[in-house]
């Protein structure tokens, strides 16, 4: 199929639809799994392993997703991975013991890995290129929307009715996705996506070596993440600030605003500027937090750290999807993924051992840092390809 020329189409339009379903289910199980682990009587490393083997787990079959998103057709791709991770929280529901909970979290990891890269895939491909920016940002207000309502509402169904019939109701409204996907969705493979190599598996159809560095400038705003998560909230509790959790609120508001406006403004800004732009307010966001005592600025703090997050994280998510060819999306989209994840991961990790000797304020202060240097690295990066580009141009 060819590229539609509207980026509001019904394929796209779709697409948003059973992303905000899914991502609902998503937000739900993680504000709850550890809670519900904890009611099988476990030890709390049991829990913390129960929690974040998900996430580990999702990491390793993102180039899986990747590779299989450049060989098979990505709608089936899909389907059945959705309609798998529906049965899977099925079995959340009636686990016996912790251990097969383990096992059901480990299985959601994978499907999870596989499926978000070739949803994201998919995406791309109903979205015309010279709006890919603003098509990614409407694609994730889906999922930024379910970040908002998903934990009120996960929580609102537990205490009503309990865990069991909180992972009935997410497994049958993922399953209504499936059937979403299946029936109203049309997808042909986009003509042109050759097939030579493509069956081969090698480095290159599992990583996209021209996206690395976007990955690992893109996982900065992931471990920005990953910190604030883990620390902000303690944090709160030891400098005595009330009602820190607001910060979380101001947060996904303003994520949720900007990216229904700045897509456009992405599309047409130079990405040097825009991505030195959002890891400076990444910096200013975290020193703010650091540096205050009290609640006010450091829900200026939430807003700016939304700006970083929209500007940087679309900007080179849409970079990635432009540098490869069409046959390579769901490679170029499980390397930037993959560095998301790693982000996401290292923060508290290193962020835990800098709490031990510098307290948290003194964490938020070396994300700065961490920011900043992301500053001089990608601009040395930009302009050595900017003078590469130049040169091959000149010579063609």
């Amino acid at each position: 199929m060819k590229k539609p020329e509207k980026l509001m189409n019904a394929g796209f339009l779709i697409l948003i639809a059973v992303s905000l379903i899914t991502a609902l289910g998503f937000n739900m199980i993680t504000t709850l799994i550890s809670s519900y682990a904890v009611s099988f009587g476990t030890e709390l490393t049991a829990v913390g392993l129960i929690s974040g083997i998900f996430s580990i787990t999702a990491l390793f079959f993102r180039p899986v997703g990747g590779f299989l998103s450049d060989f098979l057709n990505k709608k089936r791709i899909c389907v059945y991975t959705t309609f798998l991770i529906a049965l899977v929280i099925v079995f959340y529901a009636l686990s016996p013991t912790v251990s097969i909970l383990l096992v059901m979290r480990v299985l959601h990891g994978a499907l999870f890995g596989i499926n978000g890269t070739a949803n994201m895939a998919l995406a791309t491909e109903f979205i015309p290129d010279d709006h890919m920016g603003e098509g990614l940002g409407y694609y994730g207000l889906g999922q930024v929307l379910a970040q908002i309502v998903g934990p009120t509402i996960g929580i609102a169904i537990r205490d009503a009715f309990g865990y069991r019939a909180l992972f009935f109701i997410i497994a049958a409204s993922t399953l209504l996705a499936a059937v979403v996907l299946q029936t109203a969705f049309h997808y042909e493979t986009v003509v042109g996506h050759s097939s030579e190599g493509r069956h081969s598996l090698s480095f290159s159809s599992l990583i996209a070596k021209e996206c690395i560095f976007y990955s690992l400038i893109a996982g900065l705003f992931s471990m920005g993440n990953g910190i604030v998560n883990s620390f902000l909230v303690l944090l709160g509790e030891s400098s005595k600030i009330a009602q820190i959790s607001l910060f979380f609120s101001v947060n996904a508001i303003v994520l949720f605003v900007l990216r229904l406006l700045v897509g456009k403004v992405i599309d047409r800004a130079n990405l040097l500027f825009i991505v030195n732009l959002s890891l400076l307010a990444g910096a200013g966001s975290m020193i703010l937090i650091g540096k205050s005592g009290i609640l006010v600025p450091i829900l200026i703090a939430a807003a700016i750290k939304a700006f970083g997050n929209v500007g940087g994280q679309i900007s080179l998510q849409s970079a990635c999807v432009k540098r490869v060819d069409a046959a390579r999306i769901g490679v170029a989209t499980s390397t930037y993924y993959i560095g998301a994840d790693i982000g996401q991961g290292l923060g508290p990790i290193w962020g835990g051992k800098v709490a031990e000797q510098f307290g948290y304020e003194g964490v938020f202060f070396c994300m700065a840092g961490f920011f900043l240097l992301g500053v001089i690295c990608f601009t040395a990066y930009q302009l050595h390809l900017n003078r590469k580009t130049a040169s091959e141009t000149v010579i063609q």
